[in-house]
């Protein structure tokens, strides 16, 4: 069985770290007839240094979907409609809002300082800040509207309306994310690892990862997400524990399925 773990708030609560405890049985997959792999909104160069050597050669679906790495190499890339991605970029630039670009690698965006993720990125430095002239085949855009969250509707509004993005609002994070059609967790693991796989994740971008999952298990407790969870484990104190327990567990459930 295939087993695919989103990341943070899932295997990692501090953005930098993996517990050791849970590394240890997530590479002891095979044992049990399993194999694992990862699908985060991180981008592939900013996973490598919380999965470690030996995980980051895994399947690796990065970008809410758009991009894929197995065994280190580059196996999957979906790009923007470049229509659209002008038109976000108008708009970004139109009323000095802050976003973040990544293509299959390297980053660009404007007011980096108040993206919420921007402190992960390239901990390794392993990539490079391109200006938006360089970067000419983007995957994901993810825009900052805090002060400007009457802008969101409207923005989100124009893109669905071109049927060329999806487009989703994180009101937590005050944060539109915007990936090519038809992109996101579900679609890249179904085509990648096909149709039965088990899924844990935690938030708002694993509710159609969740859907597509032949069993899905969901850590903590958002509330979006919980209708489409057929398991769910919320660990106020000794977190990483927890999970370690409860993947050891989900795995021996489905030995030899």
């Amino acid at each position: 069985m295939k087993f695919v773990f989103d990341l943070d708030g899932t295997l990692s609560f501090d953005g930098v770290t993996i517990d050791d405890e849970i590394k240890q049985v997530l590479v002891r997959a095979e044992e049990f007839g399993h194999e694992v792999a990862f699908a985060s909104a991180r981008s592939y160069r900013d996973c490598l240094g919380l999965l470690g050597d030996e995980l980051c050669q895994k399947l690796v679906i990065g970008l809410n979907g758009g991009v894929a790495y197995h065994q280190g190499q580059l196996v999957h890339a979906d790009y923007l409609d470049k229509d659209v991605y002008r038109q976000v970029l108008g708009f970004c630039r139109h009323y000095n809002l802050p976003f973040f670009v990544d293509d299959t690698f390297d980053y660009s965006g404007q007011i980096l300082e108040k993206i919420p993720f921007y402190t992960g990125v390239d901990p390794l430095n392993k990539a490079q800040y391109r200006s938006l002239g360089e970067l000419t085949d983007p995957i994901k855009v993810v825009i900052y509207m805090g002060g400007h969250e009457e802008l969101v509707d409207e923005i989100v509004e124009r893109i669905e309306k071109t049927n060329k993005a999806h487009i989703r609002y994180h009101a937590h994070e005050k944060c539109i994310y915007l990936n090519p059609a038809d992109t996101h967790k579900a679609s890249t693991v179904e085509e990648l690892c096909g149709e039965n796989f088990v899924a844990f994740g935690n938030d708002q971008n694993d509710i159609e990862f969740f859907e597509k999952a032949l069993y899905a298990v969901q850590i903590g407790d958002f509330p979006a997400l919980s209708p489409y969870a057929d398991d769910q484990l919320i660990a106020k104190q000794n977190q990483p524990q927890a999970v370690a327990a409860k993947i050891l567990q989900v795995f021996a459930e489905f030995r030899g399925k």
